[in-house]
């Protein structure tokens, strides 16, 4: 079941491919959304926070309507956005999921870009074929006109309006909603000592709190693992993510080595986990925390574990490029040395279950660099690019 289902999401052959990093997480309505037959939820907003279906690649063009306002082609498959305008259908683009919701004469539909399979209210559609995208336009097998449209026979079998008298649908967008800020250390762990005598938990902990002013005032939402010089443990800080809707967790740290010479910004991300690894008591704890509320029917499929492994696919392929964005970001805006983005089984990386990414944000025991980390002037320029970062990935830049 499992490699069927991540086969159905692969996208396409002949589709465009679009160079931008795919988008998070935070989606677990969405897949909640789409098994509804077999769960029951105590607490749904509990969940609104994410579960990835997978990077589905959606449309950016919106509902506009195309010379002749065709819906459908000599292949008969049928034009998304045609379709949305010419009978003003309402619909919202949400970024960071990358799925298209649809209101059908009141009834919701989740459109999942690469799937066969799409909600119609509580119910599962599967179509004849997986819904494609070319050249930006959403295209939809020719059954969804059967297997949808044909439910509706009051909008779909009614003359349609003509072009003047047609309602343009404003598109809305959900972008970036949460960040975990992870400050490292705090409390009785220090972290690294640097010249004259600087601990990493200080500086760090500033860089975190105003990383949240700018992301706050960029309008979103923030939590931190720790907001004093408080000790916070490796598995706390994990389990603080996971009880959050979260997007994104970002941990901040600083560096040092025996050679005073080194010097620069880098980032980790997670490096790919073996089968011990993801069965880690603490990640596995932290799926519960994310499932507790989840009531399985008997005879139903093994829901968490497709859940799971759609997880930490979804990380895999989004951190990478979020990780080299953030050392580029930081390095440009601190004007220091970029020494790159790399992989690690760090803590808080492994048992994480949202995109994730370590940044190590100078050298406190190099000497020019160390005293730049006690000015707020540089500790500034560094959540700013941060922040850039953060920002970008949430806006697909």
């Amino acid at each position: 079941m499992l490699r069927k289902v991540t086969k159905s999401f692969r996208l396409p052959k002949g589709c465009k491919k679009i160079t931008k990093p795919y988008a998070t997480s935070r989606n677990l309505k969405t897949f909640s959304n789409l098994f509804q037959p077999f769960l029951t939820f105590s607490n749904l907003n509990h969940f609104q926070f994410w579960l990835f279906v997978l990077s589905f690649v959606l449309f950016t063009s919106g509902c506009a309507t195309v010379p002749g306002g065709r819906i459908t082609d000599s292949r008969r498959r049928i034009y998304l956005k045609d379709l949305c305008d010419r009978y003003s259908l309402a619909w919202q683009w949400d970024h960071i999921s990358q799925t298209v919701d649809l209101k059908i004469d009141g009834t919701a539909v989740r459109l999942l870009m690469g799937s066969d399979i799409l909600l119609l209210g509580k119910e599962q559609v599967k179509l004849n074929a997986p819904v494609l995208i070319d050249q930006s336009s959403v295209i939809l097998p020719h059954d969804f006109r059967a297997k949808v449209m044909d439910r509706f026979p009051n909008l779909f079998t009614a003359k349609a309006p003509s072009r003047s008298r047609v309602t343009r649908v404003t598109r809305v967008f959900r972008k970036l909603r949460e960040v975990v800020i992870d400050a490292g250390h705090g409390g009785k762990d220090p972290g690294a000592i640097g010249v004259a005598g600087m601990k990493e938990k200080t500086v760090v902990l500033d860089v975190a709190q105003r990383l949240e002013k700018l992301l706050e005032a960029a309008g979103v939402k923030v939590t931190m693992t720790r907001k004093d010089d408080t000790f916070i443990s490796l598995q706390e800080r994990t389990e603080i993510a996971s009880r959050s809707k979260a997007d994104l967790f970002i941990s901040i740290h600083a560096n040092a080595s025996s050679a005073r010479s080194v010097h620069g910004v880098e980032a980790y991300c997670l490096k790919d986990l073996g089968t011990l690894e993801k069965n880690e008591a603490q990640r596995q704890a932290n799926h519960k925390l994310m499932f507790k509320n989840l009531a399985m029917e008997k005879g139903s499929l093994n829901l968490e574990d497709i859940v799971e492994d759609m997880l930490y696919t979804h990380k895999q392929s989004v951190s990478p490029a979020l990780t080299a964005k953030l050392a580029d970001r930081v390095a440009q805006t601190a004007k220091a040395n970029d020494r790159g983005d790399k992989q690690s089984r760090f803590f808080v990386l492994r048992n994480t279950l949202i995109p994730a990414v370590l940044v190590e944000i100078g050298f406190v025991t190099n000497p020019k660099e160390g005293r730049l980390l006690k000015t707020g002037d540089y500790r500034q320029r560094i959540a700013e690019g941060l922040a850039n970062g953060i920002l970008g990935y949430g806006d697909g830049r």
